[in-house]
């Protein structure tokens, strides 16, 4: 069995600004920014040495509408720490 290399510290702070950007544009993108109870949560559920997985959950959560979208994404490990914007490495998300 291979061993996968444990995610650096610098690995982790470009993820969790890839995941922040991703939930904002999601939000952006879905127009639920503009409903109150709208929602968007990006989460790393698995990873190996060539991608992060990507768990997205967005939707509306109010006293009168409930309404969750699950999907699931990849990411290439390797992007993470190239020097670029965050926004170019949020447009490297694949469909999983």
């Amino acid at each position: 069995m291979k061993k996968h290399k444990i995610l650096t510290s610098k690995e982790l702070k470009a993820l969790a600004d890839v995941l922040d950007y991703f939930e904002m544009a999601t939000k952006r993108d879905t127009a639920i920014s503009k409903i109150s109870g709208g929602f968007a949560k990006a989460e790393m559920f698995n990873y190996d040495n060539k991608y992060i997985d990507i768990l997205l959950k967005w939707g509306v959560q109010s006293d009168c509408q409930y309404s969750t979208h699950i999907e699931n994404f990849k990411l290439p490990r390797n992007i993470l720490l190239r020097k670029m914007p965050v926004v170019m490495k949020y447009l490297a998300i694949e469909d999983a």
